[in-house]
C-alpha cells in the first residue's frame, strides 16, 4: 500500500537544457520532463524498438543498405523518444515532425518499388495536414497566452475563453486523427504496410500511431473543459473501430490485416479519452505495444520464409508444421488481441468496453455495444488469420514449402515480446498509480468495477469465442465463395481512397497547377520577378529600332531606379 501512494505522489523531474527563444514574457526553452505519464509511454517505445532492432538485423541481412536502415530506425526512435519526454509543445512539436519525415523515409525505403513511394507519398501528406493543425494550436497558444510549455497552461485553462479552447481541441483531435489513422485520415495506414515489416512494426504498433493518443492524453487539462470534444472523440473512435473491424474481415493481406486491428485499437483508446478515461487509453496503449509488434515480427517471419515473400494469406495454409515457433508467438499475440483473460490485452481492453456502459449514459450505452461488435469483429478476424495461415490446407506450390524454415535471430526478440503479452496485464495497479493523481477525477472504473450486471462484462467474451468457433467451422464444412455488394465495398476499403481522390487531391492538383501557372508563372515571375524586370531594363537602357516605351519618361524613371536597385558591378580583374 505503502508502495502504491509512494508512486501516486512522485514528483515529476524536469531538466532545462537552455533557451531557445527568449523575448519578452516569451519563453520557449529546450527542456525534458520525466513525469509518470512520459515514463509510461518511454517504457514500450524503448522495449519494443530494442526488440525491432535486433530483429531487423537479421531480416535485412541480405539488403545492401542494411545499415542506412538501422540509423534510420535508430534516428527514428531518437525523435519518438523528444517528442515524449518534451516539456513544451514546440519541442513536442519537433519530435512530432521528425517522426513523420522519418516515417516517410522508412516507408519508402525500397525506393525502387512505385508501390512503396506512392505509399510513403500518401502517409507524409495525409500527416502534413494534421501538422497543419497543431500548427495553428502553436499560433494560438503563442498570441493568446505567451506560453506554450505544459504547466503554464494547465494553470491557464480553467481562466480560457470557451471558443479558444474548443478551437485547439478541434485542431488538436485533427492532428491526431492524422497521426493515429482515425476514420478520415486513416487511407495512409494499410498502404504503409508496403515498407519493410520492421518498420511496420515499430513505427504502425508502438510509436508513430501511438503520438496521437500521447498528445491528446498530454492536452487532457485542455480536453476536459470541452465536452463537445470529448462528445465528437467518443463517436469518432465508435465509428473508427467498428468500420477498421468490417475491413480488416474481408482483407487478404497479412500485414493490412494487422494494421487494420491497429486502427482499431487506437480508436478504442480514443473511445476511452472521450468518456475522461485517460489512464485507461494510455494502459491500453501501454499493453497494446508489446502485443501488436509481436504480429508484425510474426506476420514478417511468415513473409520472410517464403520464396516469393507474399504477403496473401489465401496463399499460405499448413504452416503449423513447418513454423511452429512463428504460430505460437502469433497466437498468443492474437488471443491477447481477442482479450481472453488471463493474458495483457483482457485487463486493458475489456475494462475499456465496460466503463463505455459504466458511464450511464445514452451515448454510452450505444458506444458499449458498437465496441462490442468491434471486440467480436477483432476475435473473428484473428481467427480467420490464424486459420488461413496455420490451419488451412497448404494453398501454394510444392517448390515454396521446401524451402520454408524458421530463423533464430528472428525469433529471439519476439521472446521477450511473447512473455510481456502474456504477462505484463498483472502490473496493472502499478503502472495505472504512477500516472493517476495527474489524470483528472474520473470513477467511471468504481462503477464499472462494481455496479455492472455479469452478462454486461462477459458479452464480449462470450460473443468472440462463440463466433470465433463458429467461424472455424464455416471454413471447415460449409465455406462457399459468394461475393456481394458488401464484400466489396469493405474489400475496396468503403471506397475511402477513390472518393479522396476524386473530391479532394485531384481538385486540388487542379487548383495548384492554376495557380501555379497565373500567379507563380504569371505574375511573379513575369511582371515583377526576373523576367519582368529584365524586360523593363532592356526597353530602357538598350533601346533598338522601333522599340517603343509605353508610359514615356515615367516608365523609364522607374526603371533606371530598378536598374541602379539590382545592378550587382562585374568583378575586378588583377591585369588591369
Amino acid at each position: 500500500m505503502f508502495q502504491y501512494f509512494y508512486y501516486m505522489w512522485e514528483e515529476p523531474m524536469r531538466i532545462h537544457l537552455g533557451d531557445w527563444v527568449n523575448l519578452g514574457d516569451i519563453n520557449i526553452s529546450y527542456g525534458i520532463m520525466l513525469d509518470s505519464l512520459s515514463m509510461t509511454v518511454m517504457m514500450p517505445v524503448g522495449i519494443v524498438t530494442m526488440c525491432v532492432l535486433l530483429y531487423a538485423i537479421e531480416y535485412m541481412s541480405h539488403d545492401p543498405k542494411r545499415n542506412t536502415f538501422l540509423i534510420m530506425l535508430s534516428v527514428f526512435a531518437i525523435f519518438m523518444t523528444m517528442l515524449v519526454v518534451s516539456d513544451n509543445y514546440i519541442m513536442m512539436f519537433i519530435g512530432w515532425e521528425f517522426v513523420g519525415v522519418m516515417s516517410y523515409l522508412l516507408i519508402s525505403f525500397w525506393s525502387t518499388r512505385i508501390a512503396a513511394m506512392k505509399a510513403a507519398l500518401s502517409a507524409i501528406l495525409l500527416n502534413r495536414m494534421g501538422d497543419t493543425f497543431f500548427m495553428l494550436v502553436l499560433c494560438i497558444l503563442l498570441k493568446d497566452f505567451h506560453a506554450v510549455d505544459f504547466e503554464t497552461l494547465e494553470m491557464l485553462a480553467p481562466s480560457m475563453q470557451p471558443l479558444t479552447i474548443f478551437s485547439m481541441c478541434t485542431f488538436l483531435l485533427t492532428a491526431a486523427t492524422a497521426k493515429s489513422a482515425q476514420l478520415g485520415l486513416h487511407a495512409w495506414l494499410t498502404h504503409a504496410m508496403e515498407g519493410p515489416t520492421p518498420v511496420s512494426a515499430l513505427l504502425h504498433a508502438a510509436t508513430m500511431v501511438c503520438a496521437g493518443v500521447y498528445v491528446l492524453v498530454r492536452s487532457y487539462f485542455l480536453m476536459q473543459y470541452s465536452s463537445t470534444m470529448l462528445f465528437v472523440m467518443c463517436w469518432l473512435g465508435g465509428m473508427t473501430t467498428l468500420v477498421s473491424g468490417l475491413m480488416a474481415m474481408v482483407t487478404n493481406d497479412i500485414k493490412r490485416v494487422i494494421a487494420l486491428s491497429t486502427m482499431s485499437q487506437l480508436s478504442i483508446m480514443v473511445l476511452a479519452m472521450g468518456i475522461s478515461s485517460y489512464d485507461l487509453a494510455m494502459y491500453h496503449l501501454y499493453c497494446h505495444a508489446f502485443f501488436k509488434a509481436l504480429l508484425f515480427m510474426g506476420a514478417g517471419s511468415v513473409i520472410h520464409s517464403y520464396m516469393s515473400e507474399t504477403q496473401d494469406m489465401r496463399k499460405y495454409g499448413g504452416l503449423i508444421n513447418y513454423l511452429p515457433f512463428s504460430y505460437t508467438a502469433i497466437l498468443m499475440a492474437s488471443l491477447s488481441l481477442m482479450a481472453i483473460p488471463g493474458l495483457t490485452g483482457y485487463y486493458s481492453k475489456d475494462i475499456i468496453i465496460e466503463s463505455l456502459y459504466g458511464t450511464y449514459t445514452f451515448s454510452g450505452y450505444v458506444l458499449y455495444y458498437i465496441a462490442v461488435g468491434s471486440a467480436t469483429l477483432t476475435s473473428l478476424y484473428s481467427m480467420r488469420l490464424l486459420y488461413l495461415t496455420f490451419y488451412n490446407n497448404p494453398n501454394s506450390n510444392k517448390a515454396s514449402y521446401q524451402y520454408i524454415h524458421e530463423n533464430i535471430y528472428m525469433l529471439m526478440p519476439m521472446i521477450m515480446l511473447m512473455v510481456y503479452s502474456m504477462f505484463m496485464g498483472f502490473n496493472r495497479d502499478n503502472v495505472m498509480a504512477h500516472y493517476g493523481m495527474q489524470m483528472p477525477a474520473n470513477n467511471n472504473f468504481i462503477e464499472t468495477e462494481f455496479t455492472l450486471p455479469w452478462y454486461i462484462k462477459l458479452l464480449p467474451l462470450m460473443l468472440g469465442l462463440s463466433l470465433s468457433l463458429l467461424l472455424v467451422y464455416i471454413y471447415e464444412y460449409a465455406y462457399k465463395v459468394r461475393p456481394s455488394m458488401i464484400h466489396n465495398y469493405f474489400n475496396n476499403k468503403i471506397y475511402f481512397d477513390q472518393l479522396l481522390n476524386n473530391i479532394v487531391i485531384r481538385k486540388t492538383l487542379v487548383f495548384g497547377g492554376y495557380t501555379n501557372k497565373k500567379i507563380e508563372n504569371g505574375l511573379l515571375l513575369k511582371m515583377f520577378g526576373s523576367v519582368g524586370i529584365s524586360k523593363a531594363l532592356r526597353y530602357v537602357n538598350g533601346p533598338h529600332k522601333g522599340t517603343y516605351v509605353p508610359y514615356g519618361p515615367h516608365y523609364m524613371f522607374i526603371t533606371n531606379l530598378l536598374y541602379l536597385f539590382f545592378y550587382i558591378p562585374p568583378p575586378k580583374s588583377n591585369y588591369f
